[in-house]
């Protein structure tokens, strides 16, 4: 007793239309399975092409995002930043105010006593 194999997976549908369109007379039913085949791998060479058309657009999207990424910094990165500019700038202004040769005066020391900025980007 013979078992008929049930065909299963993606090309299914396919191959079920092709054996129905099929022409009953043998002699042409080689000429029609060889269309069918052409046209088959023709729709996989498109979607091969295809493939390789979004791999190349999804490696170009990664390249930009990493780009994008590299520009950006942490909060962290950014408020330290900051707080060192102010500390910079804090002790240039109380060296350009001090007497000659680097003599401590009262004006300098004000400027040292100005406290640190509150936090911007942080809740430090």
């Amino acid at each position: 007793m013979e078992r008929e194999m049930k065909r299963q997976g993606p090309g299914q549908l396919s191959v079920e239309v092709a054996d129905q369109m099929a022409p009953r007379d043998p002699k042409y039913q080689g000429r029609h399975y060889r269309a069918c085949l052409v046209d088959a791998h023709t729709v996989i060479e498109a979607f091969r092409q295809r493939i390789t058309d979004l791999e190349a657009e999804l490696e170009k999207v990664r390249r930009d995002c990493e780009y994008k990424l590299s520009l950006c910094v942490t909060r962290t990165a950014a408020e330290e930043a900051r707080l060192g500019a102010f500390r910079l700038a804090r002790e240039k202004a109380a060296l350009l105010m001090e007497f000659p040769g680097g003599v401590i005066n009262q004006a300098s020391e004000d400027i040292r006593d100005i406290p640190d900025p509150k936090p911007k980007w942080s809740k430090a």
